[in-house]
């Protein structure tokens, strides 16, 4: 498997999941008071099938701890995530 990087473009509101110059894919999300809305996460066909999409996640999930922001998910695969295990519980939102 390739090394894959995952980057935070604060400019963008969007965690990069990148392949060299490549970009393998993305997580985007919107900050309103201190709550990050995580909007989509995609990852292209050609790296599916490598948790990527988790990586992105769990590299948003570090960032909001460390600013200690709280999550929304929108997007359905970062909900199912945050339903399936207790280990987000201090971000969510009740």
């Amino acid at each position: 498997m390739e090394d894959i990087a995952i980057k935070h473009s604060l400019d963008d509101n969007k965690f990069l999941a990148m392949d060299g110059d490549i970009e393998a894919g993305y997580l985007g999300y919107n900050l309103k008071d201190k709550t990050i809305y995580i909007l989509t996460i995609y990852v292209d066909p050609k790296y599916r099938n490598r948790f990527l999409g988790k990586k992105l996640l769990d590299q948003c999930v570090d960032y909001a701890r460390k600013e200690q922001f709280k999550i929304l998910p929108i997007c359905s695969y970062a909900a199912k995530v945050f339903e399936k295990t207790d280990k987000y519980d201090d971000l969510k939102i009740i």
